[in-house]
């Protein structure tokens, strides 16, 4: 593509963008009802948007409270059933040895 047909692109489209500009601008200065009445429900725009962030961040904050809990549980029992397992597997050796002590004992 040709540069200057580019640049004519986006020289167009500045110029379309800074007239719409200037024409909402020319439109609130001269219409003083109009200009009170969009402040207001920029306002309230403003004000609803929050609001829908907010409720948003605290709904994804509960999940996420909810996910991590439910890991933290899911990994505390884990972690209480290898405790057990090893308990156990300590107690079985102790028994072992016990038992191989006493068998050398009578053999001796």
């Amino acid at each position: 593509m040709n540069t200057a047909v580019i640049c004519r692109n986006n020289t167009f489209l500045i110029g379309l963008i800074a007239g719409g500009a200037l024409g909402a601008g020319l439109a609130i200065a001269f219409a003083p009802r109009l200009a009170s009445e969009l402040r207001h429900r920029v306002t309230a725009s403003t004000t609803n948007f929050t609001h829908a962030a907010s409720r948003g961040y605290q709904d994804v904050s509960t999940r996420i409270t909810g996910v991590v809990d439910g890991v933290t549980a899911s990994g505390q029992a884990v972690r209480d059933g290898v405790a057990e397992a090893v308990g156990r597997g300590a107690r079985n050796v102790e028994r072992f040895a016990i038992a191989s002590k006493t068998t050398a004992r009578r053999r001796s």
